[in-house]
């Protein structure tokens, strides 16, 4: 495949890949509103809730945002009480992340409503060319994540 063409291809699939994520926020920006929370906020408690993120730093480097910015998120989440930090028992310095019950019902009500929204997108395509485009994604993000995972370790040496 030439270069040219796997540059088109990045850029086709980039502007899609923005495409999906704004007309998410726009049709979740309603039912999060109700809870006062922020797409980044919600983002954030969705890592938490899948267990991606624990503890401050696993916040900041998941949402890429600074320290201080991730500390605000957090304690911005934990004031409108959906969101606690419990101290680690091993480390004390550390404090751990979990949702609180008001946002467990927050994300009961998302992962319904994106339930929803992903059946409607979904229900008329071909479901084996749609199995075939999910598992390309999950290859595709399994390469961005070892890429990640790589500038990290060659940062932290440096």
């Amino acid at each position: 495949m030439s270069e040219e063409r796997i540059k088109k291809l990045a850029d086709e699939f980039l502007a899609a890949e923005g495409r999906i994520m704004r007309g998410m926020r726009a049709i979740f920006r309603r039912e999060m509103e109700k809870y006062e929370v922020t797409w980044p906020q919600f983002h954030l408690l969705k890592s938490i809730r899948n267990g991606d993120c624990v503890t401050m730093t696993d916040v900041s480097q998941r949402l890429m945002v600074s320290a201080p910015t991730a500390s605000r998120m957090i304690d911005g989440l934990c004031s409108k009480g959906l969101l606690e930090k419990v101290q680690d028992t091993d480390d004390l310095r550390v404090h751990r992340l979990r949702l609180s019950a008001k946002s467990e019902s927050l994300m009961a009500a998302l992962t319904e409503l994106q339930d929803r929204i992903m059946y409607d997108v979904f229900k008329e395509e071909d479901l084996d060319e749609l199995e075939r485009t999910v598992e390309h994604l999950g290859r595709i993000t399994g390469k961005w994540l070892e890429m990640v995972d790589r500038t990290a370790k060659r940062s932290d040496v440096g």
